[in-house]
């Protein structure tokens, strides 16, 4: 059984990969590597507000890092932890599967 910090865990992660827009947002980071915002949302086409709010998620969740280097904000993929995390929901989803029988 999963404690309520591991399950709101899992849960801000799943959000967080629940829209188009992050999607988007995570793939270009992990094939193009860490890129500044702006630079992002020119690529993308969307409007930097928008990017900001869809980059918070993503960071809640912990899948992407973000620095601030002068005025410049600098995005990564965090791929360890996107494999930690998509483990333990294979993992939860496997043993509840289990126990379910």
């Amino acid at each position: 059984m999963l404690s309520e910090s591991s399950l709101r865990e899992l849960r801000a992660y799943h959000r967080s990969l629940g829209d188009v827009t992050r999607l988007r947002i995570v793939q270009l980071l992990a094939t193009d590597g860490e890129q500044v915002a702006s630079e992002i949302a020119r690529r993308l086409r969307i409007s930097p507000p928008l990017l900001s709010w869809h980059l918070h998620r993503l960071k809640r969740s912990g899948i992407v890092r973000m620095v601030r280097v002068g005025r410049e904000v600098r995005c990564s993929f965090d791929r360890a932890r996107y494999a930690e995390l998509a483990d333990r929901s294979a993992r939860t989803l496997m043993n509840h599967a289990s126990v379910a029988k």
